[in-house]
C-alpha cells in the first residue's frame, strides 16, 4: 500500500483531518472535538486519532499540521496558541512524530489558508498575493513571488497586529492602537457592549451582554440598527487603511479576504474597499485586485493538505516553495 500525506486543520473546537488525493483536493475528512483545554499531550492524543483515522490502515509518509499562533516551523515548535490552554513552547513536531512515527511539518493556521487559497482557491496562479483572515482575530499569510513567506522566525504575515493609531484599543496580547483591537470580531463584540453600556439607542439593549458577540452585531445592523451600522463602518475603514498600508508595501497583485466576519458583506467588504484609497497610492492601489476568498471554511485543510503534499510528496505535486529571509 502507497503512503499517504495527511493535512491538519487544528482549531480551538474541532480538529480536521484528510488525506491528500492531489496537490490540492484531499479524501477521508475526519473531524472531532478539540480537547482545548486539557493540554497539548490531550490535544496531540486527539490529533493523532484523527490523522489515523483519515489514512484508514494506510502508511502515513508524513503530516501537516496548521497551528492557530505564533510557531517555528524549522524548530517545529509552537511558542504561543491563545486558544489552546497550556500552549507555550511546545515541541510540536517531536510530539507528534513520536505518537505517528512519520515525519511532520507545521505552520500557522493562517498561512496554510492563505496557502489553499494560493494553490486552489481564488488565488490560483497569481504569483504575488497577501491573505488576511478576518474572524476572532485577524490574521494573515504572504505568497510573495510564488513562495509562501514565513519571515526569520516563522512568524510572518501577522497583519492583525499592523499598529494604528496609539489611542486606538489593544488587542487581545494588549499591544495599544491595534487593527486586531478595532476591526476583529471580538473588537466588534466588545464595541456593541460598549454602546449598551454607555447607554446608547441601540437594538443590543435587547440581547443579554453575555450573547452580545459579532453575529449579534451583524443581525442588529441588518435590521438598520445605526449603531451598529457604524460599528461595523469602523472595523471596516480600519481594514480598508491597512489594506492600503499594504498595497503600498508590498505591490501585491491580489488580495484575498477570508474569514467568517468577510460574510457579512454589504456592511464590510464595500466601506472596507471605499477606505484603501485614503492610504494606497493611486497606480499601486488600481493595480491590486481585492476579492473574497473562494474556499470558504476549507480553506485550512486545503492548505494543510497541499502543505503535506510539498513537504512531503514527489516533487512534481507542486510547484511552491517555503523561504525563510536570512
Amino acid at each position: 500500500m502507497k503512503p499517504c500525506f495527511v493535512g491538519v486543520d487544528l482549531g480551538g473546537t474541532n480538529i480536521r483531518a484528510a488525506v491528500a488525493t492531489s496537490a490540492s483536493t484531499f479524501a477521508n475528512h475526519v473531524a472531532e472535538r478539540t480537547p482545548a483545554q486539557d493540554g497539548a499531550d490531550a490535544v496531540c492524543d486527539a490529533m493523532a486519532s484523527a490523522i489515523l483515522k483519515a489514512a484508514d490502515g494506510a502508511p502515513l509518509g508524513g503530516v501537516a499540521i496548521g497551528v492557530p499562533g505564533p510557531l517555528s516551523p524549522e524548530k517545529g515548535v509552537v511558542f504561543a496558541a491563545p486558544h489552546l490552554k497550556g500552549w507555550t513552547e511546545v515541541p510540536l513536531v517531536k510530539m507528534m512524530e513520536d505518537r505517528l512515527q512519520c515525519p511532520v511539518a507545521i505552520q500557522n493556521d493562517a498561512h496554510l489558508a492563505g496557502y489553499g487559497e494560493w494553490t486552489a482557491g481564488a488565488g490560483k496562479g497569481v504569483r504575488t498575493m497577501v491573505f488576511i483572515t478576518i474572524s476572532t482575530g485577524v490574521g494573515g499569510a504572504l505568497v510573495l513571488d510564488g513562495k509562501l513567506w514565513s519571515g526569520v522566525t516563522g512568524t510572518a504575515g501577522e497583519i492583525g497586529h499592523t499598529p494604528l493609531g496609539p489611542n486606538d484599543p489593544p488587542c487581545a496580547q494588549g499591544h495599544p492602537g491595534c487593527l486586531e483591537g478595532s476591526a476583529s470580531g471580538t473588537a466588534i463584540a466588545r464595541k456593541g457592549r460598549e454602546a449598551v453600556a454607555n447607554g446608547m439607542e441601540t437594538r443590543l439593549r435587547n440581547v443579554p451582554t453575555d450573547e452580545i458577540d459579532a453575529e449579534a452585531v451583524e443581525m442588529a445592523a441588518r435590521a438598520g440598527d445605526a449603531v451598529s451600522i457604524q460599528i461595523y463602518r469602523d472595523a471596516a475603514r480600519a481594514l480598508g487603511r491597512m489594506l492600503g498600508g499594504i498595497i503600498n508595501l508590498i505591490n501585491p497583485k491580489l488580495i484575498v479576504i477570508g474569514g467568517g466576519l468577510i460574510q457579512a458583506h454589504e456592511l464590510i467588504f464595500q466601506p472596507m474597499l471605499d477606505a484603501v484609497s485614503e492610504m494606497a497610492f493611486a497606480v499601486p492601489g488600481k493595480d491590486t485586485e481585492i476579492v473574497i476568498a473562494g474556499l470558504g471554511t476549507d480553506a485550512g485543510l486545503v492548505g494543510a493538505v497541499a502543505w503535506a503534499m510539498h513537504e512531503f510528496g514527489s516533487v512534481e505535486t507542486s510547484s511552491a516553495v517555503v523561504t525563510h529571509s536570512s
